[in-house]
Order: C-alpha cells, then sequence, then structure tokens
C-alpha cells in the first residue's frame, strides 16, 4: 500500500475559480459590513455627545421674560376694552 498516493499535494490541486471568487466575496462583504458597522457606531457616539453637549437646563420662557408673558405685559394688551 501506497499511502502518499491518496494524499494530494497543493500543487496537484485544481483550483475551482468560481470557488475562490466566492470566497472573496464573502470576505469582502463581511470586511465592508464591519467598517459601515464601526462608522455608525462612531456617528451614534459623536451624537450622543453632540446632545450632551448642547443639552442645556432650559427655564420656561416666562422666567426670563419673553415669549408671551412679554406680549402679555403689553400696554396695548393690558388695556381693558
Amino acid at each position: 500500500m501506497n499511502a502518499r498516493n491518496d494524499v494530494k499535494r497543493p500543487s496537484d490541486q485544481s483550483l475551482d475559480a468560481r470557488l475562490v471568487l466566492a470566497a472573496a466575496r464573502l470576505r469582502f462583504a463581511a470586511r465592508v459590513d464591519f467598517l459601515v458597522a464601526r462608522w455608525l457606531e462612531r456617528c451614534a457616539t459623536n451624537a450622543e455627545a453632540a446632545q450632551r453637549l448642547f443639552k442645556t437646563d432650559r427655564k420656561p420662557t416666562r422666567e426670563f421674560g419673553m415669549g408671551v408673558s412679554l406680549v402679555v405685559s403689553s400696554p396695548r394688551w393690558d388695556e381693558s376694552p
């Protein structure tokens, strides 16, 4: 029995171009998915940081003397008909 004949050497194996192309496409798609997921994660982190940066404890406009209270305090609106 000669066991060496049962084992194919890498140089003896014929590569099927369709299988190689399919494997390359899968690797490329996985890499693109990884990069897009990382980019989306960075965008979400940046959005959260921006929200924290611009988030303020805004008080109602009446306390600042703007908005409706300013119009109500106007002499024209305070006059009774």
